[in-house]
């Protein structure tokens, strides 16, 4: 997996604080435990990163030490499916998941941490751009977590340039109806703004799904790649229309021709998918794992021009001063899939459209990650350029 993340140069509520100190904050807060905290430095940013040389064995005799039950806090719900199977293989220690959306939980962690309650043991959240790692890792109020018997197989930058260890990543892409079209139907993202797509354009809302927008977001962010495209797909260069820049204009005339905003990527899924439809839509790689279950006649669309996506990771932390520390670390391993990769609490995670960045874990998906044109996840930009891209988009609607 050769995926690059940009790094984060500066704290948006620290104030005078440096920067030193708060990647600092991780290494105080897990000293006292036992743990080391390793630093590095990828595209500039100062990685700060939990690892231990605790065993699972070691682990489970002090998790059944602490008592109670490991909390976790999860935007994904295959946290349930791990956590059975984890109950099973450790029938000491409960785990109890609440699902949360990921804006939703950083209010909620912020919030209780503040009030001096610290009820999570361990966090599994989307990025939402950018503002996970500036507002929560960065605050020392989600660790990162890499046992030592672990870190050397998982793939960059997911070992050092990333603020957490991602368990699975994914990315929004374009699915067509394959009962409908023989052939990949769409090239270039242009493809969409043309006649042969008006009215035919599907998306989930990205007012209410983050990892849409930063799709759109990241168009702005490259907008020299979007114009090259655009130029690839007409001919001649591309002339602005009131917009600042290519990425902008992509936006305005998808909606221009008709785009339709959907409430989710299952909707988005459902109108294309259900019978023969010419029409595509944006919707969640991961969501091919589901085509069986609910009958969708549908195909996800691999190499876009100038890039398909960029990257959406799924990411494991372990929160401050998590009251049950032991047991939520052996149930981040185990959804690791354990020292040799082969652990049962990484199947919920590794499905096809989904990709696990571990060197020994073999994908189930036709292409691997490092064969995906993506553009790379620049936290920094995202996290600067998003307002500005939600307000543009809110205007066109």
């Amino acid at each position: 997996m050769n995926t690059t993340f940009k790094g984060k140069s500066s704290l948006r509520k620290a104030g005078a604080t440096s920067v030193f100190s708060m990647l600092l904050i991780p290494a105080l807060l897990l000293s006292a435990c036992g743990n080391s905290t390793d630093s590095s430095v990828a595209n500039g940013q100062a990685v700060s990163t939990v690892t231990t040389s605790e065993t699972a064995d070691t682990l489970y005799q002090q998790a059944k030490e602490e008592g109670g039950k490991v909390v976790v806090y999860s935007t994904s719900g295959r946290a349930n499916d791990a956590a059975e199977t984890f109950m099973k293989q450790y029938p000491d220690i409960q785990v109890e998941v609440s699902k949360v959306k990921s804006d939703e939980m950083m209010d909620k962690v912020t919030n209780e941490q503040d009030a001096g309650q610290f009820n999570p043991d361990v966090i599994i959240t989307k990025e939402v751009s950018g503002a996970v790692g500036k507002e929560m890792v960065e605050q020392g109020r989600y660790l990162k977590y890499l046992p030592d018997d672990i870190a050397s197989k998982v793939d960059e930058p997911y070992r050092t340039q990333a603020p957490g260890y991602a368990n699975y990543v994914e990315f929004r892409t374009l699915f067509y109806n394959t009962d409908h079209y023989k052939q990949i139907p769409v090239t270039n993202w242009w493809d969409l703004t043309t006649p042969a797509f008006t009215n035919k354009v599907y998306v989930a809302d990205p007012l209410s799904s983050p990892a849409f927008m930063d799709l759109f977001t990241t168009m702005v962010i490259h907008s020299d790649d979007m114009a090259a495209a655009y130029k690839e797909k007409f001919g001649k260069d591309i002339q602005l229309q009131g917009t600042e820049n290519a990425g902008y204009e992509f936006i305005r005339q998808l909606f221009a021709n008709g785009l339709t905003v959907l409430k989710g990527s299952d909707d988005v899924l459902d109108a294309i998918g259900k019978t023969s439809s010419d029409a595509v839509g944006i919707a969640v790689s991961g969501d091919v794992s589901k085509v069986e279950e609910k009958g969708w006649h549908v195909q996800p669309i691999y190499d876009i021009q100038p890039k398909t996506a960029v990257p959406d990771a799924g990411y494991l932390y372990l929160a401050k001063q998590a009251p049950h520390e032991a047991a939520g670390k052996l149930f981040i391993r185990w959804m690791m899939g354990e020292a040799d990769g082969k652990g049962e609490g990484l199947a919920p995670f590794n499905e096809v459209g989904s990709w696990v960045p571990r060197s020994d874990v073999k994908t189930k998906n036709p292409v691997g990650f490092e064969q995906l044109h993506l553009w790379d996840f620049d936290a920094d930009t995202l996290y600067m350029t998003s307002p500005k891209v939600r307000d543009f988009w809110i205007k066109q609607k």
